[in-house]
């Protein structure tokens, strides 16, 4: 099986909305599952009319000086390689890709009047079943989690190297079903003086997965894990959005 890692840099401020961020870099591994190694490593640099923010610039690594001298224009020559590699795929992965990586690709495609190849995504973040004491779901915590250290943190082929290396270990056909199943955001219903109980169960304050729900604790999860997480908490869940 081949699948097509993905990752995303950005350069908009932190908790820009999404439709007001932009890309900075774009990383692409073909990788092959028979032999859990990569067969093809594209890394593209994307020039931008946008400033990158000093705080992605410090996240990153990419500044406007980088992108000036080795970024590449945004335009359809840099998005045809990116098409060809989709369509040979037979699945797409990415960390968190439904919300942030998936939309931001399906919006350059469009500025062009392209349409971005239908092959179906995975998601690293939600379709693997971690174990228990695995209590974070970003790419840094699940890589030492793992026993694994990743040199060049925040760029993007090294971010979906590490992202593959990490699923390699798990069973792909199990997270090919896993990524079928539908998926909910659940709202912690607790008061303020409660907020540490919702913290306690994963719940974060008004985002999770990249979009915002106003004035209130949330946590995305599979439509399979609420009973579970239902009981595991002393506070009532209010079911916001279903997929």
């Amino acid at each position: 099986m081949l699948l097509l890692g993905i990752d995303l840099e950005t350069g908009g401020a932190f908790n820009v909305p999404l439709e007001k961020n932009f890309i900075t870099e774009v990383g692409l591994v073909l990788w092959d599952t028979d032999f859990a190694q990569p067969v093809d490593i594209v890394s593209l640099l994307i020039k931008s009319e946008h400033a990158v923010a000093p705080e992605a610039a410090e996240y990153t690594g990419i500044s406007d000086e980088l992108l000036n001298r080795h970024g590449r224009p945004a335009d359809i020559r840099t998005l045809q390689p990116i098409a060809t590699l989709m369509k040979e795929a037979d699945y797409i992965v990415a960390h968190n890709g439904r919300e942030f990586d998936r939309p931001l690709l399906e919006a350059l495609f469009s500025h062009f009047g392209l349409k971005m190849p239908a092959t179906p995504w995975l998601d690293t973040q939600f379709d693997i079943d971690y174990p228990r004491s695995c209590v974070s779901r970003s790419l840094i915590y699940l890589a030492g989690f793992h026993g694994m250290v990743n040199p060049f943190q925040h760029r993007a082929v090294t971010d979906v190297l590490t992202m593959f290396t990490i699923l390699a270990r798990y069973d792909i056909e199990h997270v090919i079903a896993n990524s079928q199943r539908k998926w909910l955001v659940v709202q912690a219903n607790v008061s303020y003086e409660e907020r540490e109980k919702a913290k306690e169960k994963g719940f974060r304050w008004q985002s999770d997965g990249g979009r915002v729900y106003e004035k209130c604790w949330v946590k995305r999860i599979r439509e399979d894990h609420l009973p579970a997480l239902q009981s595991a908490c002393e506070f009532n869940l209010t079911v916001l959005e279903r997929r």
